[in-house]
Formats: structure tokens, C-alpha cells, sequence
């Protein structure tokens, strides 16, 4: 087995294992369990716990900036990626978030993909307003490199609700480039979710449940010194 092929086996392995304990946290949201099987599912748990025992992982900006070379920058942007908080296959609180991109004749845009369960519930069977507005952040931090802007901070998020975000459907997020200046770039998103064939909406028409604009600011790549 080759390095490569032994990195993609222990990726593959970390991914199935969050998707484990995405679905147990899902059982214990919505399952009515007795104290007996409380007890054996947390003596199961510590038993997992002390399975996973190992040196703690470096984060990509805890790594010297000179022993960073080309395999360990893909490994480092990888694992990044991986344990984000949205995106992040190998991080059980991430939904998770797929991140693409797309073109119209209005040019590039990011595509943010998701599907949420009770977990996230806010209103009635409706996705929390604060979580949208983290999904709205993530995805609108494709925008800079669309435009190769380099690193970018949001300096500003404004979101307008203009309809409940039902749980357990399809949620399509679309951001674009408004403008540039300087620095300073504004982009705007949109969240869409299927429409419930109400009297006013044909069915399977998307339903605009709410927008975004961001000022994101590009800041200068740090030269990180050797610690």
C-alpha cells in the first residue's frame, strides 16, 4: 500500500466514523430511551472514546511555516476542510455543508448544498434563524477566491428572513461577487428550498426563504515564522 493509499484509507475510515456519530446524535434527539439503555449507550461511548486515543492533530496554522511542502499543504487544506464546521465530512457537528462551483451568464458563483434535520430546529419543524445565518457565512467565504481575492475576513453579515427554512429538504445556497473595491468586496446569497405547491407557487418551483449580503475584506498573507 502506498502513503497516498494509506492517507485516503484512514480518511475514509475517520469519515464513516463521523457519520456514526452524526446518526447516534440524531437518535438521541428524536428517541425516547430509558435509563437502562442511556447507561449501556454511554458505557459504549467512553469504550469509543478510549478507542480513539492518540497524539493530538495539528491545525494547519500550528505547523511551521518551513516544514510545509507541497504533500503537506494538500494533507493540511484537506484536513482543514474535513473538521470544518459546516463542510467537514470528518466532523460530526458539520450537517455537512457541499461546497461547487457554478457558472451562468451572469459569470461564477458558489453553490452551497445541504440538508437539515431536527437537530438544527429552530421554529417548529423550521431550520434555526442563527444556524442559517452560519451556513450563509460559509458559503459566502467561496465568493474571494472566485475572483482569486486571497485570504478574506467578513467584516460585515446581513441577512433577511423572508420566509420559514423547512428541516429535511433540499437547501441549494447561490453567492456571487457584487462588487470590488480595493480591499473591500461585497457579495450577496441566496437560500432556496423547495416549494410546497401552495396556491401561489407551482410545485417544484424553488422558494426564495432568505438572503444575504457580506463585506468581506482581504487581509495580506502572513508569513508564518518558524516557532
Amino acid at each position: 500500500m502506498t502513503d497516498q493509499q494509506a492517507d485516503d484509507s484512514l480518511r475514509s475510515a475517520g469519515i464513516e466514523l463521523a457519520d456514526e456519530v452524526r446518526a447516534l446524535m440524531a437518535d438521541m434527539n428524536q428517541l425516547v430511551t430509558g435509563a437502562e439503555g442511556l447507561a449501556a449507550a454511554r458505557q459504549r461511548v467512553t469504550e469509543a472514546r478510549q478507542a480513539l486515543e492518540g497524539t493530538m492533530r495539528r491545525r494547519w496554522y500550528e505547523v511551521p511555516f518551513d516544514d510545509i511542502d507541497d504533500g503537506m499543504e494538500r494533507q493540511l487544506r484537506t484536513e482543514a476542510t474535513d473538521h470544518s464546521l459546516f463542510r467537514g465530512r470528518r466532523n460530526p457537528l458539520a450537517p455537512p455543508l457541499v461546497v461547487t462551483t457554478e457558472s451562468d451568464a451572469d459569470g461564477p458563483f458558489v453553490v452551497g448544498v445541504i440538508r437539515s434535520d431536527r437537530l438544527r430546529e429552530g421554529p417548529p419543524e423550521r431550520l434555526h434563524g442563527g444556524y442559517l445565518a452560519g451556513l450563509f457565512d460559509d458559503v459566502l467565504s467561496g465568493v474571494p477566491s472566485l475572483v482569486d481575492a486571497g485570504p478574506a475576513v467578513t467584516a460585515r453579515l446581513s441577512i433577511r428572513y423572508r420566509a420559514a427554512t423547512p428541516l429535511d429538504v433540499n437547501l441549494r445556497f447561490e453567492a456571487r461577487i457584487v462588487s470590488r473595491s480595493g480591499r473591500r468586496l461585497v457579495a450577496r446569497a441566496r437560500c432556496l428550498a423547495p416549494s410546497d405547491g401552495d396556491a401561489t407557487k407551482e410545485v417544484g418551483v424553488p422558494v426564495v426563504t432568505a438572503e444575504a449580503e457580506a463585506l468581506f475584506v482581504v487581509v495580506p498573507r502572513r508569513v508564518q515564522e518558524n516557532r
